[in-house]
Order: C-alpha cells, then sequence, then structure tokens
C-alpha cells in the first residue's frame, strides 16, 4: 500500500505543475513521501483529536446500544477500538467522504458511524455529533485534528508568509507522533493510536500511544512526559519504551502478512 493517499498526491501534483501555490491535508492521510520538492510548510492550530460517534437513528451512545447494532468504519484501528470496549456490537465497513458515510448510515439503517471531530466541526455538523470519545480507549490516528499546508520548497516568500498562521503547540504535538510513527516503522496499514497534549504550566509534552496485535486482542501502550522543547525525543523515547514491549513484532506481522491482513479485516469489518 502506498503511504502517501490518491487524493494527496492528486493535490500535491498540482503544486508540482505549478498549478496551485499550496495544498492544504488532513494530517493523519499524509503520510511521508511528498517529493523532495515539496515541504509542509506550517501546522495551524490543531482542532479537538477526538473520534466521536454520530448515531443515525437515536440519541443513544455507543455503551447504551443493544447487542448487534451496527457501527460503520472502514478504519482498521477504530473496528479494533470498538470490538475491545463493546464487543457485542457488530462493525460494517463504510466509506465515502463525511456527508457520504452519513448519508449512507442512514439509508443502511446502522446505529450510527465513528469519525474524527475535527472533519466534523470543519463541516458545520457537530450539532451531529452523539458521543465524543475517550482517547484512551479511542486514541486517535497520530495526527489527527491537524491540518497541515505543503507548498513547493523554492517559493520561500510564500513559506515565511506561511510560517505567520502555524501554531507552535500543535506543531511540537505533530512533531511527537510523527517522530513515534517513524521510529517504530509504523506504516499506514498499522493499527496505532497516538497523541501528544501540550502542558504550557508544566512546560511540558505529554505522549500516549497504543500499538495493537494483528488479530486486535493485544495492545502495547505507552505514556511519558518531557521537555516541551524538544517533542520529538519524546517521539523516540515513546517509541523505543513500545519496542522495548514488542511494538517490532506487531509492526512486521502487519506489514508481512497482507493476507492475513484481509482476513482480520473481513473477520472486524463485514
Amino acid at each position: 500500500m502506498d503511504r502517501i493517499g490518491v487524493f494527496e498526491k492528486e493535490v500535491n501534483e498540482k503544486l508540482l505543475k505549478y498549478k496551485a501555490d499550496f495544498a492544504v491535508h488532513s494530517l493523519k492521510d499524509l503520510h511521508a513521501g511528498i517529493s523532495d520538492k515539496l515541504v509542509i510548510a506550517c501546522i495551524p492550530k490543531r482542532e479537538r483529536p477526538n473520534d466521536v460517534f454520530i448515531n443515525s437513528i437515536d440519541s443513544k451512545s455507543l455503551n447504551q446500544l443493544p447487542p448487534s447494532s451496527i457501527i460503520g468504519t472502514s478504519s482498521i484501528r477504530r473496528a479494533i477500538q470498538i470490538k475491545n470496549k463493546y464487543p457485542h456490537l457488530k462493525i460494517k465497513s463504510i466509506r465515502g467522504n463525511v456527508e457520504t458515510r452519513l448519508n449512507k448510515s442512514k439509508e443502511n439503517k446502522y446505529s450510527g458511524i465513528i469519525l474524527a471531530e475535527a472533519g466534523i466541526d470543519r463541516l458545520g455538523l457537530a450539532d451531529q455529533i452523539t458521543q465524543r470519545l475517550n482517547i484512551r480507549s479511542f486514541t486517535p490516528a497520530p495526527g489527527q485534528g491537524a491540518l497541515a499546508i505543503v507548498c513547493r520548497k523554492d517559493d520561500t516568500d510564500l513559506l515565511k508568509l506561511l510560517k505567520k498562521i502555524e501554531d507552535i503547540n500543535s506543531l511540537r504535538e505533530v512533531q511527537a507522533e510523527r517522530t513515534l510513527t517513524d521510529a517504530i516503522g509504523a506504516g499506514c496499514t498499522v493499527p496505532l493510536g497516538a497523541l501528544a497534549l501540550t502542558k504550557i504550566n508544566k512546560s511540558q509534552i505529554s505522549l500516549f500511544a497504543v500499538i495493537y496485535s494483528i488479530d486486535g486482542k493485544k495492545s502495547i501502550k505507552a505514556v511519558m512526559q518531557h521537555s516541551l522543547h524538544d517533542p520529538q525525543n519524546l517521539g523516540k523515547m515513546v517509541a523505543e519504551e513500545l519496542i522495548s514491549k514488542g511494538a517490532k513484532e506487531i509492526t512486521k506481522d502487519w506489514d508481512n502478512n497482507t493476507n492475513m491482513n484481509i482476513d482480520v479485516l473481513n473477520e472486524l469489518i463485514e
């Protein structure tokens, strides 16, 4: 699987062909692999990183749903998290943009879907959120809630201009999360949750991370705090802690067992 999505590639191609000056991406979807002629110019202020549940039928939250209620998602991370927390629920695949997923869930009478809160907010659909999910049980994808503005490296004037809208705390948080991801070699197929939070009053940044085994039954977790001014070292420290607990073996399982991945997906997501 490519480490950068088709949509992101198409958008960035516009930059390389000088058909656009800059591109705005959801950082969690922008994996390593962009052209060396491009650069992430800035990270604006991050929105809430949580996943949320949107109930398509009534106002019940996940813990109030009856057995075999259908939850829509195509994310293996979210599917595993749902099964771990609410094993009585049923998961079915649902794809498309946010509005498409909302419509599909209503048409197919799903009990609801799991989405990133930031995407819902940006579309002005926050009033449809039924439940904000706890970040320890539903730890978001690295970079979730943050935007990445990409431009050409040689456009120095634009780079200086875009830097003016960068939020330093948001930058530090995503630096910690992405350093962690790179250090343990977790590609886009590996169900990894990571969330860094700045603590200005303590001049610290904390990082919580969890990675799930290929059958979804085992999870490895780590949490640490470090100096606010050294987020990348924090990412490396948490990665080392996860690796010492077996994270490398988990990432190898995901990377080396493509067919098994499909079987796991079929079992978790119908």
